[in-house]
C-alpha cells in the first residue's frame, strides 16, 4: 500500500514538473514552440525522470540500496546494448563486447568503492555510473549509424549495378529483336 501511494505521489510530482516546464518554456519563448516528440521518447524521458527521483529519495533513506539499484539499472542497459550490437559483423561485435565488458568492470568498481564507505556519495556515484553507460550508448549509436550508412551505400550500389545490368540486358535483347526481324 505504501509503495502504491509512493508511486502515485511520484507520478503527480513528475506530471507537475513536466507541466511547469512546458509552461515556463512557453512563457519565456513564445516564438519558439516546443518540438513535437513521439510517445516512445516521452515515455523514456518520464521513466528516466521517475527513476532519478526514486533514486534520490532512496539515496536519502538507504544510500547503499540506491547505489545497488543504479548499478543494476546500468548493468541491464549495458546488456541491452550488447544485444543491439549483436547485429554487427563478427569483428565489430567482438570489439564492442570487449568495450562493454570494460564498462561493466568499471561499473562494478564504482559500486564496490561506493559501498565500501559507511555513507556512500549517492549522487556522484550514480552520475559516474550513468556517464559510463551514456558513453557506451553514444559509441554504439555511432557504430550502428556507420554500419547503417555502409549497409545503405552497399545496397544502393547493388541496386544500381542490378539496374545497370538489367538495362544492359534489355537493351541487348531489344537490339537483337529488330536485327533478327529485319534479317528474315
Amino acid at each position: 500500500m505504501v509503495i502504491t501511494m509512493t508511486n502515485r505521489l511520484l507520478g503527480i510530482v513528475v506530471a507537475l514538473a513536466l507541466t511547469s516546464g512546458i509552461v515556463a518554456h512557453a512563457a519565456t519563448a513564445p516564438q519558439r514552440p516546443l518540438a513535437p516528440i513521439t510517445l516512445t521518447s516521452a515515455h523514456v524521458a518520464l521513466r528516466a525522470a521517475a527513476s532519478h527521483v526514486a533514486e534520490t529519495a532512496t539515496g536519502t533513506i538507504d544510500p547503499a540500496r540506491a547505489v545497488r539499484d543504479a548499478y543494476l539499472r546500468n548493468h541491464v542497459a549495458l546488456e541491452h546494448m550488447r544485444q543491439q550490437a549483436a547485429q554487427h559483423k563478427a569483428g565489430a561485435h567482438l570489439a564492442f563486447n570487449q568495450h562493454v565488458s570494460a564498462r561493466e568492470a568499471a561499473l562494478i568498481e564504482l559500486e564496490r568503492s561506493a559501498l565500501a564507505t559507511s555513507r556512500p556519495a549517492v549522487a556522484s556515484t550514480i552520475a559516474a555510473m550513468d556517464k559510463l553507460v551514456a558513453a557506451a550508448q553514444a559509441e554504439l549509436d555511432a557504430e550502428l549509424s556507420q554500419s547503417g550508412t555502409a549497409n545503405s551505400k552497399g545496397s544502393q550500389q547493388a541496386k544500381a549495378s542490378d539496374s545497370n545490368g538489367q538495362s544492359g540486358l534489355s537493351g541487348q535483347s531489344g537490339e537483337a529483336g529488330p536485327t533478327n526481324g529485319t534479317g528474315h
